[in-house]
């Protein structure tokens, strides 16, 4: 029976130290992520932003935070939010109701005139910098 105990003991052992090579593993892997604030300015009663970040397959909803548009000469809406990302540059969609770096307000995709943007063929989208 002793010997029975002692193997189950190694073979947890041998399983406890394979996690922990994995999480040691994943660990390094997100330090290099770097926390970034997306912004957009603009009026509507839902906005989002998806994008390459994500291989543009869901969309991140914005935060409202109500203020005067600084560029602006009419009153808008300043919405955010923080991604993580790791450093690179990625095209941006803004896509309302979904999200991808493009930003959608209400349903509709829309570039930031503000920002760096790119066209390809028909597409346009912003550009986003993430230094390292």
């Amino acid at each position: 029976m002793q010997n029975k105990a002692k193997a189950e003991i190694s073979k947890v052992q041998n399983i406890i130290s394979t996690k922990d090579h994995e999480l040691q593993a994943a660990e390094e892997s997100l330090s290099g992520l770097k926390e970034v604030l997306i912004e957009y300015w603009g009026n509507g009663e839902i906005v989002e932003v998806a994008g390459s970040f994500n291989g543009w397959q869901q969309r991140v909803k914005m935060d409202p935070h109500t203020s005067s548009n600084p560029n602006g000469t009419r009153e808008s809406i300043l919405w955010s939010t923080i991604l993580w990302l790791y450093p690179g540059i990625y095209e941006v969609l803004v896509f309302p109701r979904f999200c991808q770096i493009k930003f959608v307000v209400d349903g509709h995709w829309k570039i930031d005139a503000q920002r760096e943007f790119v066209t390809r063929g028909t597409i346009t989208n912003n550009v986003l910098r993430v230094e390292g």
